[in-house]
């Protein structure tokens, strides 16, 4: 599903589009000359599905080179060992959760609570997966005529990254579940998810001038996007809760 030049959605869940697996986030293809690049990777479930939905594109899936994790949480990271072992891509996250992804089990993601609360199979389990390369945050990528960011944003989960990418003059953010549509937040009952950490991550997203926003679930924005980053971060400002996406 191409999305605005370059950008497509290639799988998409229960908490979307239903174009892949119902567990599955939202998963992105941005095209470059140099390698084209998947921003999260689903949950791991329907890996040939995904796959699928890039060749009805007119993509060939095994020029996608790298793959970048916003976070580890099942959704996004679960299918990052099977892309990995079908496409042979390299798999970017946060140092900060790297050691999950490579060897975590259901406790450590709080999947013992998702399955129970029916977000997964009773009997999924998380494919582990050994990163490439491990990000601290500031990072920046040169691929062809694109320039991507990596913004450690800790605050849903313990290493949440957002990717700045600026491309043909336009100005995106990935933002996994850091922020959505509305400037609503996505905090969850489980390890790892912190208001604190988000009140601290969020200034760092403010004045970006970002147009497009493409987040890990519900309506991603093509135009005004740092309108909605603004709203998040002045609802951050006050005593009470900030609107939760959940």
């Amino acid at each position: 599903m191409k999305i605005s030049e370059g950008i497509y959605l290639v799988a998409s869940g229960q908490g979307g589009f239903m174009i892949s697996n119902r567990s599955d986030c939202h998963v992105y293809l941005i095209e470059n000359r140099e390698g084209h690049i998947l921003i999260d990777a689903g949950v791991g479930l329907e890996d040939d599905r995904i796959i699928e939905n890039i060749k009805k594109e007119g993509i060939d899936p095994y020029w996608i080179k790298h793959l970048f994790l916003t976070h580890t949480h099942s959704d996004h990271a679960g299918g990052a060992a099977g892309l990995k072992e079908k496409l042979g891509l390299k798999v970017y996250v946060s140092s900060e959760e790297a050691e999950y992804l490579r060897s975590c089990d259901q406790m450590e993601l709080g999947l013992d609570i998702a399955i129970d609360d029916g977000i997964y199979p009773e009997d999924y389990r998380f494919p582990n997966c050994e990163p490439d390369i491990e990000l601290k945050g500031g990072e920046i990528f040169t691929f062809g005529d694109m320039r991507m960011q990596a913004i450690l944003t800790p605050g849903h989960s313990i290493g949440s990254m957002c990717y700045l990418v600026k491309q043909d003059g336009r100005t995106c953010l990935f933002s996994g579940d850091v922020v959505v549509h509305s400037g609503k937040l996505m905090f969850l009952n489980c390890f790892g998810s912190v208001m604190a950490d988000m009140r601290r991550s969020m200034p760092k997203l403010a004045n970006l001038g970002i147009e497009e926003l493409y987040p890990g679930h519900g309506c991603f924005v093509l135009e005004g996007g740092q309108g909605h980053i603004d709203t998040a971060n002045e609802n951050l400002r006050h005593l009470s809760p900030p609107a939760n996406a959940f």
